[in-house]
């Protein structure tokens, strides 16, 4: 593994994650290479523990945090990461159970083909909101609960300097969407998603090739996702290579 570039797009994830935290209605504890992000949302996968590549001892860290959390009645998961192997024995050491065994953290350097379909960048509230609508609707198959998007997420996170997102239409109307999250050098793209009624028809993969070359364009020079096991295999076949995977442990309020 190649650990400059797994420190880049970990920190990456990081910066990312702390958005659920600014958001209206979440909490952010931060400390020199830690993070605690509290979304406004009560589902643990909106709650996370991560740190940055360390050898250092978990055991206090995980103590703060289950502090932190178990004050606010909820759950949350800790990211274990091949650059911080004791995170990961402190979380089971500490009785966390696996949520899921493996979350590949995928990478792409080269620009993509030019998408198929009808796309266009998210540009008002009104995209902004469609774009959080889709998600509402597609990650139910994950098991997201209802509203969850609604609690979590503002449309005014889509129209930030550092964010840009798309949508694809089908008859004028979303039903796709996909959106890079920048920072310095290091593209994410997050929270793709279809309708149901729209799977299997390559809209969330044109919005991921979209999403990807936007990023380039604006001076990333490595783009980094983490795949669900709907959306491997497709991220592959554009072009994206795995460079580690993240294995997610939760913690519950006794």
């Amino acid at each position: 593994m190649d650990l400059a570039l797994a420190d880049r797009v970990h920190d990456n994830l990081m910066q990312v994650n702390r958005v659920t935290g600014e958001a209206p209605g979440g909490e952010l504890h931060e400390a020199p290479g830690e993070l605690f992000f509290a979304s406004a949302s009560a589902m643990p996968f909106l709650n996370g523990v991560m740190r940055r590549r360390s050898d250092d001892p978990a055991d206090d860290l995980l103590s703060r945090a289950c502090d932190f959390f178990f004050e606010r009645k909820r759950g949350f998961i800790v990211f274990g990461w091949p650059g911080d192997p004791a995170l990961e024995q402190a979380a089971y050491k500490a009785g966390m159970f696996p949520v899921l065994e493996r979350y590949p953290e995928m990478v792409c350097t080269k620009k993509l083909d030019a998408p198929d379909g009808e796309l266009h960048a998210v540009a008002s509230l009104a995209d902004a909101q469609a774009y959080w609508d889709i998600c509402e609707g597609a990650y139910a198959s994950l098991g997201f609960p209802p509203g969850v998007f609604a609690e979590a997420f503002t449309p005014e996170d889509l129209l930030g300097d550092g964010v840009w997102a798309c949508l694809a239409t089908d008859d004028g109307r979303p039903v796709a969407c996909a959106s890079a999250w920048m920072t310095p050098g290091v593209g994410m793209i997050g929270w793709v998603a279809a309708l149901p009624k729209a799977r299997n028809k390559g809209m969330a993969a044109a919005c991921t090739v979209a999403a990807t070359n936007e990023a380039l364009r604006r001076g990333a020079d490595v783009v980094s996702l983490q795949a669900s096991s709907m959306g491997e295999s497709v991220y592959r076949s554009l072009g994206y290579e795995e460079l580690f995977a993240y294995r997610l442990l939760g913690a519950t309020p006794g």
